[in-house]
């Protein structure tokens, strides 16, 4: 019982894709080193983020595993499409962190946020969520609070966090050499 979370589908071999395919048609799998195989009662989600199709007429993606996982679809548009949604995301994940490290910071006010806002998200929520730690990282260690984190940081470039361990360090250090 429960739902299997199969996510970038596209990235399976054709090896593995025709053993998930077994899997999802006769609802059976073989353990590692058994003997026997085991009835599975699971609801399979797939998640793309290419176009599986294309993939098919390349010869990359199986047609049958395809059909079999396409019982419904669900488009979720790009990041840099529902840019409604990052603020709340944002707040999100700061909650998230402050859970995790113990700590107490308050998402950033919509002036603040402008440098998430007109990012493109290329990597979509993940690098939203890596990029949030980081900031939230470098404040913690600094002692200062996501909105001096977010200022901080260098100037938008090729990518939004194209320098950002280089920073990163720097602030480390800083903060070392004003601790001692």
């Amino acid at each position: 019982g429960g739902t299997l979370f199969l996510g970038e589908i596209e990235d399976l071999s054709l090896a593995l894709q025709a053993k998930l395919l077994r899997v999802v048609q006769d609802r059976e799998v073989r353990p590692l080193g058994g003997t026997s195989a085991r009835r599975v009662d699971v609801r399979i989600v797939a998640a793309s983020n290419r176009d599986l199709w294309g993939m098919i007429e390349a010869g990359r993606f199986r047609s049958d595993l395809y059909y079999r996982l396409r019982v419904l679809t669900i488009r979720l548009p790009p990041l840099r499409e529902r840019r409604e949604d990052l603020t709340p995301l944002v707040a999100h994940f700061v909650a998230r962190f402050n859970q995790r490290h113990r700590t107490s910071f308050v998402p950033p006010g919509p002036q603040t946020c402008r440098p998430l806002l007109e990012h493109a998200w290329p990597g979509n929520v993940r690098e939203l969520e890596n990029a949030l730690e980081a900031l939230l990282t470098l404040a913690h260690a600094t002692g200062t609070d996501l909105a001096e984190a977010l200022r901080r940081r260098p100037p938008t470039g090729a990518s939004f966090w194209a320098d950002e361990r280089t920073r990163l360090l720097r602030e480390l250090v800083e903060a070392m050499r004003a601790a001692a």
